[in-house]
């Protein structure tokens, strides 16, 4: 199944920022991750063979999208797993946001999956998100 793409880049010095608008806040932050390995290879050419359970929280979505982004490029560097699908929920709870599920791909070879380009890290500089009539927005910077 093709993942839903509701994404688009715009330019920045030296690094590249992401737009999301999607109609609800799982769409916003699997499309943030989309994006991100996006940029780095062809993501629908990676096959969805290795499940990971994910949790990931923090205290607002600000912190919950940089924790998210941050978490998947350190699968990336630290064990060569490149994500393709995301079975996962998203909750709020009083203090809390949290990310639960399943992030499903494979190992990341070169000689396989094409390489475009690294992505550093996710930033909090120019981040933004809202939710205007049921439509979130989401805005951030990727180091290159």
């Amino acid at each position: 199944m093709k993942e839903n793409r509701n994404f688009k880049y715009f330019e920045t010095t030296a690094d590249i920022g992401i737009e999301i608008q999607t109609e609800n806040m799982t769409d916003a932050y699997i499309n943030a991750a989309l994006a991100t390995l996006n940029i780095i290879t062809d993501i629908e050419k990676i096959k969805p063979k290795i499940t990971k359970k994910i949790h990931i929280e923090s205290k607002d979505e600000y912190g919950v999208l940089y924790d998210w982004i941050t978490e998947l490029l350190i699968l990336l560097d630290s064990e060569n797993f490149i994500v393709s699908k995301y079975n996962i929920k998203i909750s709020k709870y009083e203090n809390t946001i949290v990310i639960d599920g399943q992030i499903l791909g494979d190992i990341y070879d070169r000689n396989i999956y094409n390489y475009k380009t690294e992505v550093k890290a996710i930033t909090y500089h120019q981040m933004k998100i809202t939710n205007e009539d049921n439509i979130y927005n989401i805005q951030f910077i990727v180091d290159l």
